[in-house]
């Protein structure tokens, strides 16, 4: 190998090293934005966790409190369906016999 080429050689290898170490830098530079990103998503997440916890326990409260007043309303119809029975037989027994009809003599 001429001297000539070397010094080419050695040129092209100096010219792929820094390439290289642009590359590196670049990957090490994204590297840090990709745990930067990371760590903002877990605190995030651990945010978004306690809403959703949160609301778990309204909707439960809610589903509670729903589930008391429609049992206190089938109670309340209960009680009236019971009346309402009452009362009827007790209006039927007040109600006149039926007559029987005439028999046509002939």
């Amino acid at each position: 190998m001429t001297k000539l080429q070397k010094d080419n050689l050695m040129i092209l290898l100096e010219s792929m090293d820094s390439k290289m170490q642009l590359t590196l830098e670049a990957v090490t530079v994204l590297d840090h934005k990709i745990d930067s990103v990371k760590d903002e998503l877990k605190e995030d997440i651990a945010v978004l966790d306690c809403k959703i916890m949160g609301l778990s326990k309204r909707v439960d409260s809610v589903e509670k409190n729903l589930s008391d007043r429609i049992d206190a309303v089938d109670k309340k119809v209960d009680a009236v369906h019971k009346e309402l029975i009452a009362h009827r037989n007790d209006t039927e027994l007040h109600r006149s016999q039926p007559k029987r009809p005439l028999k046509r003599v002939i």
